[in-house]
């Protein structure tokens, strides 16, 4: 049974609760943010309208600043260059997302909210490993139903077909054959070639909903020869000269802060050829969709499903999953409208969620939303003006929810499986961030400068309430349901532990 929570009803209880030592700007304030957080009207669909094209790209494990467009990533102790001239043309033609942030740092989570517009506590997906359950509507299911013609590849075995994603697409293509490290997963150049393939078997009588995930950016970084010749610094002579697995002593060492230099750069130049090499493979995937003129009427959507932290955060180095700090939450997202009415050569500077996005894409694509419960942020694409002015406390925003998901002991019913790791909220440039295992409240805020807050600030004492009535309302415990294979590999990644 799904668990159903209102912002709106959080919000009015505590002002509510506060209104005799609230100022009136306060309560204005609140009131905004109810407006804003009430779902979007639904429209009904034109009679005769051309139904357009959707190309869904999902890179794993893509910050946003592994983007040239979005920035640098940090450990780097000289500029690679332009890093990824296939989005940022994207980007530089559409609209990018400044502020997007996924609700948790695991492929399978995050795919479940970009296809079902849920959190976690609604989509009950704790993590790699426990398939989505029966019952909950996907974005593959809504299109197949509407006339699209429904198809998917995916790159990794997080993404296979037993974990439930498969629903409502008519071709799920999760073939894979590369071992790299624990993981079974498939390269860029594979997944492209398995696409061509998939593509040859469309429906030309339909619409195209097509869903193409790359797994390269994640661990070993290990990329192809040529692209880590282009990034990597020729003279480097230490133990990570072709791949970048096992970095648990460099990660000690950073601790301790005896990491070298030279040795943080190549990791970092590692990570960027994968990037690099994902996407010149995506723009090798664009062009053959334009040539086959599947981007006369279509809208492209590129969006990471979380991102990794790397040298700036010692405690958590290399990784994904333990925390949900900027580097592994805030992930890029870039749309792009071909003969479709869409805003153009845009920066969104206004937060959006990964939870929105499905119910968004219903409303571009000429759908009521009907997804989720976040609500669609397509009020943000429309072409035009836009109130597009975000952040706390003058300027409320749509909340965005967070939640660790690697454990660090065995899960234990029937509390969520994730209910002691790190969690948090943002709104509008402010953060605020609980540790339950430490019995740390969720009083820790950061703004927009890194400034914190005293506990008792209005802001601080609206989004920790707001942060508890959310985990209040967490799913039961689950069990994972894996293969012995795929629970071998999930465990040798720290995904779940062993039995």
């Amino acid at each position: 049974m799904e668990t159903h929570y209102s912002w709106q009803k959080e919000i009015a209880f505590w002002a509510a609760d506060q209104e005799g030592r609230l100022s009136n700007r306060w309560i204005g304030v609140l009131a905004a943010l109810l407006l804003m957080v009430r779902p979007v009207g639904a429209s009904a669909d034109e009679p005769g309208t051309a139904r357009p094209n959707l190309i869904l790209i999902s890179m794993d494990t893509t910050r946003a600043d592994a983007l040239s467009c979005y920035g640098q990533v940090p450990g780097l102790l000289r500029t690679r260059g332009e890093v990824t001239p296939t989005l940022d043309r994207l980007a530089a033609d559409g609209m990018r997302f400044s502020r997007f942030y996924a609700h948790a740092p695991t492929t399978l989570n995050s795919h479940a909210s970009m296809l079902t517009g849920l959190d976690p506590h609604g989509h009950q997906v704790a993590r790699n490993g426990f398939p989505l359950p029966e019952g909950i509507s996907t974005l593959s299911e809504r299109l197949r139903d509407a006339g699209w013609d429904t198809l998917a590849v995916v790159g990794a075995m997080a993404l296979e077909r037993a974990m439930g994603l498969d629903r409502g697409f008519r071709i799920y293509d999760d073939r894979m054959t590369v071992q790299l490290g624990p993981m079974v997963q498939d390269r860029a150049d594979g997944v492209y070639r398995r696409a061509m393939e998939v593509l040859q078997e469309r429906d030309r009588d339909k619409p195209l909903f097509l869903l193409v995930h790359f797994f390269d950016p994640h661990q070993p970084y290990a990329p192809p020869p040529e692209w880590r010749k282009r990034f990597a610094d020729s003279s480097y002579a230490g133990p990570w000269r072709t791949r970048a697995g096992a970095l648990g002593t460099l990660r000690t060492a950073l601790r301790e802060e005896r990491a070298l230099a030279e040795d943080i750069d190549q990791v970092a130049a590692l990570y960027l050829a994968e990037v690099a090499f994902m996407d010149h493979t995506i723009g090798l995937l664009l062009d053959a969709l334009r040539s086959e003129g599947l981007l006369d009427h279509a809208v492209v959507v590129v969006v990471a499903d979380h991102g990794e932290v790397l040298s700036e955060d010692p405690a958590f180095a290399w990784s994904h999953g333990s925390d949900v700090s900027e580097g592994v939450m805030r992930v890029p997202l870039i749309v792009r409208g071909y003969g479709v009415p869409l805003a153009e050569r845009a920066v969104i500077e206004r937060q959006a969620e990964m939870g929105g996005l499905a119910p968004t894409l219903e409303e571009v694509l000429g759908l009521a939303p009907r997804l989720g419960r976040h609500g669609s942020f397509f009020e943000l694409l429309r072409p035009g003006p836009v109130w597009d002015d975000d952040g706390w406390p003058e300027r409320p925003t749509r909340p965005v929810v967070l939640e660790a998901t690697r454990p660090h002991r065995e899960d234990v019913a029937p509390q969520w499986n994730n209910a002691d790791l790190l969690r948090g909220l943002r709104a509008g440039g402010w953060g605020v961030f609980a540790s339950p295992r430490h019995e740390i409240p969720a009083t820790l805020v950061a703004g927009p400068e890194g400034a914190p807050r005293k506990d008792d600030d209005p802001v601080t004492v609206v989004l920790g309430r707001m942060l508890t009535a959310w985990d209040l309302a967490a799913p039961a415990f689950r069990e994972v349901e894996v293969s012995e294979e795929t629970r071998a590999a999930l465990e040798a990644l720290g995904y779940v532990e062993g039995g």
